[in-house]
């Protein structure tokens, strides 16, 4: 419905399948910050907040997606971004489309990645809960970066009970409340 815009930075580990997403938005002309820590393996998500030292951790329902092709997708067409006309000025990129199945509702996606080393170009992701989602990917650094990313704040409540948590999902989780 074009109110929100956001750029968001992100730290991806796929063998310890964790994520730490820091999200800068605009919502209705209001700034909103957003620090998540995933922990898919520990079935937990943390929402961190530094300017208040303050720290919810939740129970994390969805299960991890490898940042890839997934194996049912479906090849949809490959496209240039740029052109080829000059070399060095395009990028050929593969488009792919599918569903999640494990997500209620009609939840549908299209990935693109480039066509060599297969990195992420953008994401699409639709559920009736959250509409349409966007993802653009930038400036890639393979490899784990800064550990501490995974290691939630001192001020993060580790060891509450996970039956006693809120739920959610990253997707949920992304989403501000309207």
């Amino acid at each position: 419905d074009g109110i929100i815009t956001s750029a968001a930075s992100y730290s991806y580990d796929a063998h310890a399948q964790q994520i730490r997403f820091r999200n800068y938005m605009t919502v209705f002309n209001e700034s909103i910050s957003m620090d998540l820590l995933l922990l898919f393996q520990q079935g937990v998500m943390y929402e961190i907040d530094y300017s208040r030292l303050s720290c919810q951790k939740k129970v994390l329902e969805s299960s991890f997606h490898p940042t890839r092709v997934p194996d049912d997708a479906v090849f949809m067409g490959q496209v240039i971004l740029g052109t080829m006309s000059v070399p060095g000025l395009g990028l050929l990129t593969n488009s792919w489309v599918g569903e999640i199945p494990e997500i209620q509702g009609e939840t549908q996606y299209m990935l693109t990645f480039t066509e060599f080393t297969c990195l992420p170009v953008s994401a699409m992701v639709f559920t009736p809960q959250t509409g349409w989602i966007t993802f653009s990917f930038y400036n890639h650094l393979l490899g784990v970066q800064n550990p501490q990313d995974f290691v939630p704040p001192f001020f993060c409540p580790t060891a509450a009970p996970e039956e006693h948590l809120p739920k959610t999902s990253f997707l949920k989780a992304i989403r501000p409340s309207q």
